[in-house]
Parts: structure tokens; sequence; C-alpha cells
């Protein structure tokens, strides 16, 4: 990939390991914003692609799906740098805040200030499925039998609390059976 070397991709991936507050949703929209918009390394299908292989296989799905990002553009040893560049912060931030808020726990804005923060969780979400929903389930060679899987997930994971796990391979299977032709 044009403009991909290692040290950019160890940058990128430590700005997305430092600034993503709030976990997973807030990493996957930065690494949209960083990797698809900013720089075009990926495209929407490429990222959609790598969002879905890090949710099939076991381990946090963000740094699954980073790690993927990596090789695919970089290679195994972007892969290693892109893990350890969004790991260390996170691991440096999560000792400081225990640290904090073991000691302090009684200090009457912490408790206010993490609502908040878990509420600016949601709208994270909700932008990273909105984004993905359209790549995948409205982009380019998507049709009525991804919506329909789509929607099969969401009402049996909502109402029958269904296990991701075996939905994910189901899901799967479903979409080899749809689009195996195609």
């Amino acid at each position: 990939m044009p403009g991909v070397t290692l040290s950019r991709l160890f940058v990128v991936f430590l700005k997305t390991g430092t600034f993503a507050l709030g976990g997973v949703y807030s990493m996957l929209a930065l690494f949209h914003k960083e990797l698809v918009t900013k720089r075009g390394w990926l495209t929407e299908e490429g990222f959609s692609e790598g969002v879905a292989i890090g949710q099939a296989l076991p381990g946090p799905a963000v740094i699954n799906s980073g790690i993927y990002f990596a090789y695919r553009l970089t290679g195994l040893r972007g892969a290693v740098a892109a893990i350890t560049a969004m790991v260390v912060p996170g691991f440096i931030s999560v000792l400081a805040l225990g640290y904090i808020y073991v000691r302090h726990e009684d200090w009457p804005y912490l408790k206010p200030f993490l609502k908040g923060v878990a509420a600016s969780v949601i709208g994270l979400l909700l932008s990273v499925v909105f984004r993905m929903g359209r790549a995948s389930v409205g982009g380019t060679g998507a049709g009525a039998g991804s919506w329909i899987i789509a929607t099969a997930a969401f009402c049996l994971l909502l109402f029958l609390k269904a296990n991701p796990v075996l939905l994910i391979a189901l899901a799967g299977f479903s979409g080899w059976l749809m689009y195996r032709r195609a």
C-alpha cells in the first residue's frame, strides 16, 4: 500500500491506543477515521471485513481487528508494532486510573465523571454501528440477504439472548450459502 510505512503505522496505532477513550467502539471509530477516511489505507469494505474477522476470533475484537489491519497493510512486523502501540497506552492508563479510583473512589466528582464517559461510549457505538452497517449491509454487492442476516442476528441476540459466538458462526454460514456463487 503506497504511503504505509512501519513507522507511520506505529504512530497511527499509538495515537489510536492512546486517545481511544471509552474502549472498543471509540477505538474502532478512530481506526476508521485514521485508516479509511484520513489516509485511505483501507476501503470501507476492507475495514468491515477486518472488524468481522476480529469479532469472529477469540480475544478482544478490537485488538484482533487492529492486528488484522496492520498485517494487511505491512505484514507481520506491522502487526507486532501495531499490537504494541495499541496495548501499551491502555495498560499504563488502566494502572494509573485503577490506582486513582482505588485510592480516591469517594471523590464527589469521580463517579459522575465516569457516568458521562459511559454515556459518550453509547454515542460512539451508534456511530460505528451506523458506518459499518451502511458499508456492510447497504454497500456495493450487498443485497436483501445481508439485511436478512443482520436483522435475524439482531433479533436473535436481543429477544432470544442467543450465544454471540454461535450467532456469528450461523451468520457466516448463512452468508456463505447466500453468496458463494456471487
